[in-house]
């Protein structure tokens, strides 16, 4: 082995040993689960007394608004606001034409950010008044992304394996949480959560986190949708046992 070989060589042979303890440290999901809850609504115990007196029914069928909550995280730079996006709304309101369907729900619609003068429940609640509703669906997601080498990113050092080698991981994971709203009353009927997760191997120069972040999406909001569906068919029983 020549002098100008040796030296790639064992620098190839560090950066693996390197590179094959830099796995992935796990992401925290209690965190994303906070980050829905980052800013709570000022809460009196007179509002708490108010509130446990209401006796909250909803029609049958019942008009639903939905809003896609939009923030950042500007405490939070771990975390990500979930890009929302059409075909995210189409999603979910596919999942709820089976409930329509049944006659829970008459007509679902989307409350768009226009609409809604504020980020307070309250502000929401009075947009979907304006329209008539007698529910409120408030979606909410956040994302979080862990980007890290595996043994394969051995081959980073020869310069061209950058483009070619397998070496980076970008592990995704997302969570939606939808909360269900009395319009009228402020009652909170119920909560739905859903994650999804994913993995995405690749050269490091062309490994997008973003694609990993919306396939997580992708998967989360599959998982809410049915899981949607089936929380408010629970709720129209609880309702029946309850009249």
């Amino acid at each position: 082995m020549n002098r100008v070989t040796l030296p790639i060589v064992l620098g190839i042979l560090g950066l693996m040993s390197l590179t094959a303890c830099s796995g992935s440290r796990g992401l925290n999901r209690q965190i994303l689960q906070e980050s829905f809850h980052d800013h709570p609504e000022v809460v009196t115990d007179r509002d708490v007394a108010a509130t446990m007196a209401l006796q909250a029914h909803l029609p049958t069928p019942y008009r639903l608004a939905i809003y896609f909550k939009q923030r950042d995280f500007p405490s939070r730079p771990a975390l990500q606001r979930a890009n929302w996006v059409g075909a995210d709304a189409d999603r979910v309101l596919r999942a709820l034409a089976p409930v329509q369907e049944e006659g829970i729900v008459q007509h679902n619609f989307l409350l768009a950010n226009s609409t809604v003068q504020g980020t307070m429940l309250r502000d929401i609640r009075l947009a979907a008044a304006r329209y008539n509703a007698d529910a409120l669906l408030i979606i909410d997601g956040a994302s979080a992304v862990e980007r890290y080498n595996n043994g394969h990113a051995a081959w980073y050092a020869t310069g061209i394996g950058a483009y070619f080698a397998h070496g980076t991981e970008s592990h995704a994971l997302f969570m939606v949480e939808g909360t269900l709203w009395d319009v009228r009353t402020g009652v909170l009927y119920g909560t739905q959560t859903a994650e999804g997760d994913t993995t995405l191997i690749g050269p490091a120069p062309s490994l997008d986190d973003r694609t990993a972040v919306a396939e997580a999406k992708d998967v989360a909001l599959e998982r809410f949708g049915k899981e949607l569906a089936e929380m408010l068919r629970l709720l129209r029983e609880k309702q029946k046992a309850t009249r």
